[in-house]
């Protein structure tokens, strides 16, 4: 019967114990071992040897270094260096492990078989090979670069004896990523140990680790020539671990750090387990992280390379970071990493209420050269952000004077916030605001003159003749914006007739209110109507149709500039002139402005418009064909008398039919003709029945 592995380790630690490692071909030693081989699946008596050994002492609950296994033996340590391969067999295999991980060096590393392998033999099971091995520690990179840096701090370890430490550790350890890899890149073995060594200062400091040069160098090398021809090296950039980017210098070169490409070849799939942790944001925290970061001491602009940097750490984040479905979008819009990460700081300034300095956000992110072209890019409205229509300037006032910042346009908002960017979407007040589709169909009557040109008006503003007839005028480098004046008496139907047209083409109304654009504040008139056409611009952007620019009843601010008087009053409104005549001529929409003293009109407004429509009050027959679509009881000849003997506009007829409406409620019956010429008569103040509104002076 097969005896126990317990009873053959017995036996060969009885015969190997103070054998001095003679004797080993007897039959009771030789039975022994083979039992042990077969028991436990070891390869060798060698391996049988060394485990009797370590697992008598294991159980006494002691560790073994080589010393200690010849004393165990009676032998000398020469004796038992033959066994080495042995030793590292089973521990390759988990039946032993190191308990000393920072001892390089075999004499003096320790042993003790795993309490696994001791639980198994105890209760008479053969041990299981792949258990052993994962569960205890596996020698790994990390292990390989303390072990390397244990030597590095050694004073008694020579510079002679350290790299050659290294060399062996590497021999040892020669399929291990960190090892090969760096083999490829690096020739040199001193500059490896010097990687190996920064590779474990990053680990020991939670992946912020920075080594002093002049430390780590003073630890490797004991000959000052040496030393400081390194040190040489890394400061001029020709050192390998810098050409290859994987280190670097800080700005006052006194301390070095792994770069990211460094870290990626050190940590491997271990890469974002080191340092800060950039996953798990959401749209907010990862825009807020990228301006942490662009603004933070870790981003010097002026420093070399501090571009390259910008991009890997871009790249880093988002990749971190791929579950928010926004950035594909954006990389596919935007491969510039720098661009980018500009992008995503102005995300956050949107998200919480703030703006962009050009200047300031140019200084943080850019060297001297390329921030002063990039301004100029921003000022000049050709920076790629602008044409893709992401970013804008937008100008701003203070107490201290007029001033530009840049922002997200609602396309960039769309793009990044997605369902959320409608929190961020400035929307017009509804006051100013008139829609389209709220437009109710109204018939207007005209002239047959009057009515040719408010249809060549009309058919100008269908989208497709508007689009056509805005890309030809550009093609010719004419002025591409649509302005319309309509002049004339109040009442004859400008203001509606611009209703109509928007209802007719889609096109929303951004009503301007003229009585809002003057401030008594001096100086705040100008900055109003900035305002206006830059939300206006806003609106064209946000629109599918160009809407309308409606200023209603201008005349106060489109009249005759003032000469001669040095009064603020007419300094502000001179000075608001200028604003809309300047707007005017570099517009990209359609500007209507009504009025009704024409005659006021100045010069320079009069050239730019490109429609002016004059208003006359209704012939006898359009007024006739008013009365008889506004009130259908009269007839042909009653509408024709009241057309004839009453010189209303189409606003004042309104005014009767609403008052005759309100009668028919009122009353309950439809106004008799006679009751209608009694409120026609009642409308012209100071002219009914040709009596005097007054005081009877006589007594």
């Amino acid at each position: 019967m097969e005896m126990k592995s317990i009873q053959y380790l017995k036996a060969a630690a009885n015969k190997l114990r103070d054998g001095k490692l003679k004797r080993l071909g007897g039959k009771e030693v030789s039975e022994a071992l083979n039992g042990m081989m077969r028991t436990l699946e070891l390869e060798s008596k060698d391996e049988a040897i060394i485990f009797a050994a370590l697992f008598d002492r294991s159980c006494a609950g002691r560790c073994s270094d080589l010393d200690d296994i010849a004393s165990y033996f009676g032998a000398a340590q020469l004796d038992v260096m033959e066994y080495v391969p042995a030793v590292r067999s089973l521990e390759k295999k988990g039946f032993i492990v190191q308990t000393d991980r920072s001892e390089c060096r075999i004499g003096r590393q320790n042993f003790m078989v795993t309490n696994y392998v001791i639980g198994c033999i105890l209760e008479n099971q053969k041990p299981n090979r792949h258990k052993a091995t994962i569960l205890e520690k596996e020698f790994d990179k990390y292990d390989l670069c303390k072990l390397v840096s244990s030597q590095v701090e050694d004073d008694d370890v020579t510079t002679e004896a350290l790299f050659q430490f290294v060399e062996s550790a590497e021999r040892d350890n020669a399929v291990m990523p960190l090892v090969r890899d760096l083999k490829e890149v690096i020739p040199s073995l001193p500059d490896r140990t010097l990687f190996y060594e920064m590779c474990n200062d990053f680990v020991e400091q939670d992946g912020n680790g920075r080594s002093n040069v002049t430390s780590t160098l003073r630890d490797m090398y004991q000959a000052y020539g040496i030393r400081f021809k390194v040190r040489k090296s890394l400061i001029d950039g020709s050192n390998p671990l810098i050409v290859s980017d994987l280190i670097e210098l800080s700005s006052d070169k006194d301390d070095m750090t792994l770069t990211t490409n460094g870290q990626r070849l050190f940590l491997g799939e271990d890469f974002g387990a080191f340092g800060q942790q950039y996953t798990g944001l959401n749209l907010y925290s990862f825009a807020r992280q990228i301006k942490e970061y662009v603004h933070s001491k870790d981003h010097d602009a002026e420093k070399q390379g501090a571009m390259k940097k910008l991009a890997e750490k871009i790249c880093i984040i988002e990749e971190s970071n791929r579950s928010l479905e926004c950035l594909p979008k954006i990389k596919e819009i935007i491969n510039e990493e720098d661009l980018r990460a500009l992008f995503y700081i102005a995300c956050d300034a949107c998200a919480n209420g703030d703006t962009l300095s050009v200047s300031r956000e140019m200084g943080e992110m850019y060297p001297v050269k390329e921030r002063n072209k990039y301004i100029k890019e921003f000022k000049e409205e050709t920076h790629k952000l602008q044409r893709l229509d992401l970013m804008e300037m937008v100008p701003q006032s203070s107490i201290f004077g007029e001033y530009t910042v840049l922002q997200l346009t609602d396309k960039g908002k769309k793009l990044y916030f997605g369902e959320d960017a409608s929190l961020y979407i400035e929307k017009p007040e509804k006051k100013d605001l008139i829609c389209a589709a709220d437009i109710k169909e109204k018939q207007l009557f005209f002239s047959e003159k009057e009515q040719s040109q408010l249809n060549l008006v009309a058919d100008s503003l269908q989208n497709a003749n508007y689009t056509n007839m805005v890309s030809r005028l550009e093609d010719k480098g004419l002025p591409k914006g649509m302005a319309i004046l309509l002049y004339g008496a109040p009442g004859t139907g400008k203001t509606e007739s611009v209703m109509q047209w928007a209802r007719a083409t889609g096109r929303d109304i951004i009503h301007v209110d003229i009585s809002a654009s003057k401030s008594m504040w001096y100086g705040e008139s100008e900055k109003i109507i900035k305002e206006i056409f830059t939300k206006y611009r806003r609106q064209c952007k946000r629109s599918v149709l160009k809407p309308i620019l409606l200023f209603n009843e201008a005349d106060a601010i489109f009249a005759s500039r003032k000469t001669g008087n040095n009064s603020s009053i007419d300094q502000t409104e001179n000075a608001i002139q200028n604003i809309i005549l300047e707007e005017m001529e570099c517009l990209d929409g359609i500007l209507i402005a009504t009025t009704n003293l024409a005659d006021n009109l100045d010069k320079a407004f009069e050239r730019r418009f490109l429609f002016k429509i004059r208003f006359d009050k209704p012939s006898i027959e359009a007024k006739t064909k008013i009365w008889r679509d506004k009130l259908s009881a009269l007839s042909e000849a009653e509408a024709h008398s009241l057309a004839i003997r009453y010189d209303f506009s189409g606003g004042e007829i309104d005014n009767i039919v609403r008052k005759s409406l309100m009668s028919e409620v009122i009353e309950g019956k439809i106004p008799s003709f006679n009751e209608i010429e009694k409120l026609c008569t009642e409308e012209k103040m100071g002219r009914s029945a040709g009596k005097r509104v007054g005081f009877n002076t006589k007594i």
